[in-house]
């Protein structure tokens, strides 16, 4: 064949016929550009398909967007509740055509199980869903299907650009009120219980009765925790006091909180403080009833800044009045919202509709700024909620002078998904699932703190063996925690290469839980009395592998950065914050052991076993970006060891306890005797029963002291189940430190800190 002939064949050979929106239909679907509207669980999934583990590269969609100008695909990922959806809606109208919509878990498709006042029943209540992912959260494989089906609507679509689908034009029509069932009072039981004036004899006690003994309306201990109530009208006087008295020296407010009697009592509420002495050790719960027809109260922020937050969330959620708080507003709930959604009256499913975004008071108080600065109008920065830098979630408004922050406000509230509502409606097994969407970045810890306090609440002690694999798999989730932290603060900061080196022994851990509860994020593996089932044979193998694997991926991460000049630069000094300041504030967990306080609940009120283990608490000087990135890494490796031994001395037995009030008989009992078969129907049918009590209990989980404050009136479901999240009390400080800083330091700041919003915001 001639040298002509062979090109004539290959010029023949490279034609092909096709129709002009074949061909724009095939280039659309293999480079879909997808902006990730990420809020919770299903967020953290969404991450890890980006990584090599599963690489969605390979299906056309690596160029992920935060600009909706430059996006095709609006993938949402996570609860979207009333407070975001006009948020999501402005994004999606910001979007050209043609735009498609994949729907990411059961949240964002139809509210999932949060049947709640302020979560939204579906996305399509307000936008249009081409591709629905089931699953909570659904699995990153479970993501890239979605992404082929999307594909395959693309490549078969014959309308123009501009034309809509039909399914996209059509909406749902909004549930506004998603009630299951309401709530009742308590029983009279409950209240003669709460009521009972007991002779305590503790030190804290004794010095109480001689300093204020005509202010006491009653003391009781139970479970070891003791409980102070006093009345309104000297409960600032007395909380002066107790932070102030070197006698009490409760520096540190770890929350504040209501519960609601309705008219089962001369006084409607309970406002509740719990506090915690440092150099004592000591605990205290004291209450102060305030009646329902005046619900006022004076308010303890000039005496801890921590008060900050929770009296404003407790206006928000209860509607009682902190005289004298410098900003009480809604804080959870979106500034339509119509009620108090804590009240025991309110429906629990009852929504109010959001349509808009307020300014937050940063805006007025920079008019001052700019008059004192000879400018015609303040510099208004708004940074969220939807900004990569800010996680999602949170919203920062900023007033500033170039680059630097003059003055700043957050605003939070865009995930809240009213835990404490769902709890009062469920029973206390049905609870652990949602303790799980807390801190879904570490979901373990949570359903231990949770466990932990109906255990005490029964006054049981659990297997030694459970409590082992409790600790084994929390520590394990510690680690994830802080990689996932660590390595996406770093990319927030540029060093993107540091994901790579994180996610991978995150997805290996994820393995290993997957290995013993089925499931990889929101685990669900804590049972009351133990663990769900024990661990699998080849467990303790695949753990001891990857004590050996994780110490090299830390190590990389350290040569990548510990000696790096820009990253150095960019962390040493931003945001430090004093040992007092951060007490002050209510910081638990590395944050605090930054600043150089060794608070940890592991060594200060040990429980399983922890006594018994040799680790360190690694502590930083000066509380600054930098030291917090230290503390991490240097508790991944002390959960290493944590972690060793217990496989060393992990104990034979079973993993739930004995006790046929918490613990479901045998399946061959309850296949060969009508006892067996009557107390499984029992504790299926009506839950558990624990006996009528009040607790605090509390976890060092990854980010801190993880505490649930629990109120049982012997039925089936909680009375009362307040979680004190330990970021809700780190972020309250974050516009404070933040200022007089850069930009670009908040953005290092807010990463370093680890606010996981589920968490934050219940």
């Amino acid at each position: 064949m001639s040298v002509a002939e062979v090109e004539t064949k290959r010029e023949h050979e490279s034609f092909f016929t096709t129709t002009y929106a074949s061909l724009v239909n095939w280039a659309r679907k293999s480079s879909l550009w997808p902006y990730p509207f990420g809020t919770a669980c299903c967020a953290i999934e969404f991450m890890a398909t980006v990584s090599s583990h599963y690489d969605l590269a390979r299906f056309g969609s690596e160029v992920v967007r935060f600009s909706p100008k430059q996006s095709d695909v609006l993938m949402v990922l996570g609860t979207i509740n009333d407070k975001m959806g006009p948020v999501l809606k402005q994004i999606y109208d910001q979007m050209a055509e043609p735009k498609w919509v994949i729907s990411m878990g059961a949240c964002a498709t139809c509210g999932g199980f949060y049947r709640a006042y302020h979560v939204m029943q579906g996305i399509d209540e307000i936008i249009p869903v081409d591709v629905y992912i089931p699953g909570c959260p659904p699995t990153p494989e479970a993501v890239l299907d979605a992404v082929i089906k999307l594909q395959q609507q693309v490549e078969n679509d014959t309308r123009l650009s501009y034309e809509r689908h039909a399914r996209q034009v059509r909406l749902k029509t909004p549930e506004l009120d998603a009630t299951v069932h309401g709530l009742d009072g308590p029983p009279r039981s409950l209240v003669r219980f709460l009521e009972e004036d007991q002779d305590v004899q503790g030190p804290i006690a004794r010095a109480f009765k001689e300093k204020f003994l005509d202010d006491i309306i009653s003391m009781r201990e139970f479970r070891g925790d003791l409980s102070i109530t006093v009345k309104r009208e000297a409960a600032k006087q007395i909380l002066r006091s107790l932070k102030n008295d070197p006698v009490f020296d409760f520096k540190m407010l770890l929350d504040v909180t209501a519960v609601d009697y309705l008219s089962e009592r001369a006084s409607r509420y309970d406002v509740v403080y719990h506090m915690l002495s440092l150099s004592n050790k000591h605990r205290l719960r004291l209450k102060v009833p305030v009646p329902g027809d005046n619900p006022t109260i004076e308010t303890a922020t000039d005496i801890w800044k921590g008060a900050d937050w929770a009296e404003r969330e407790t206006y928000d959620l209860f509607g009682i009045q902190f005289k004298g708080h410098p900003d009480l507003r809604r804080i959870l709930t979106h500034s339509q919202f119509v009620g108090h959604a804590l009240r025991k009256d309110f429906p629990p499913g009852q929504r109010t509709p959001c349509t808009q975004t307020d300014d937050l008071p940063v805006v007025e108080r920079a008019k001052k700024y700019a008059e004192s600065m000879g400018l015609a109008h303040p510099q208004i920065l708004n940074v969220g909620p939807q900004h990569p830098a800010m996680h999602g979630t949170f919203r920062l408004q900023v007033a500033v002078d170039g680059e630097k922050i003059i003055d700043a406000d957050t605003e939070i509230g865009y995930l809240h998904r009213c835990f404490e509502k769902m709890a009062e409606t469920h029973m206390y097994w049905q609870v652990i699932p949602f303790t799980d969407r807390l801190n879904y970045m570490s979901a373990m810890m949570n359903g231990v703190a949770y466990a932990m306090s109906v255990e005490k609440m029964f006054g049981i002690e659990i297997p030694k063996r459970a409590q082992y694999i409790r600790v084994i798999v929390s520590e394990f989730s510690r680690i994830a925690d802080h990689l996932v932290c660590i390595t996406t603060n770093l990319v927030d900061l540029g060093a993107i290469s540091n994901f790579w080196y994180g996610f991978r022994p995150r997805e290996e851990i994820y393995d290993l839980i997957e290995s013993c509860c089925g499931s990889r994020l929101t685990v669900s593996y804590v049972r009351l009395g133990g663990v769900a089932d024990d661990i699998p044979q080849d467990f303790v193998q695949r753990a001891r592998k990857l004590l050996d694997t994780i110490p090299k991926y830390v190590d990389d991460i350290e040569r990548l950065n510990r000696r790096n000049k820009i990253f150095r630069m960019r962390t040493d000094g931003i945001t430090a914050i004093s040992a007092e300041d951060a007490i002050d504030w209510g910081f638990t967990g590395p944050t605090l052991r930054a600043c150089g306080v060794p608070y940890d609940i592991r060594k200060w009120f040990p429980n399983y076993d922890y006594d018994k283990f040799d680790f360190d608490v690694p502590v930083g000087e000066r509380g600054d970006v930098y030291d917090r990135y230290l503390v991490r890494i240097e508790e991944i490796r002390q959960s290493l060891r944590i972690i060793k031994q217990a496989l060393e001395n992990l104990p034979e037995g079973p993993v739930q306890v004995d006790d046929r009030r918490i613990s479901l008989p045998p399946k061959k009992g309850v296949y060969s005797n009508i006892e067996d078969l009557m107390n499984h129907f029992e504790l299926i049918q009506d839950g558990i029963l624990p006996p009528i009590g009040e607790v605090y209990s509390y976890w060092e989980a990854a980010n801190g002291e993880l505490g649930f404050y629990l109120i049982s009136d012997g039925s089936k479901r909680p009375y009362r189940l307040r979680c004190r999240g330990t970021c809700f009390y780190i972020f309250q400080a974050f516009s404070q430190m933040v200022k007089g800083g850069y930009l670009s330091d908040a953005v290092a700041a807010l990463g370093s800190l680890n606010i996981i919003a589920g968490e934050l915001e219940k």
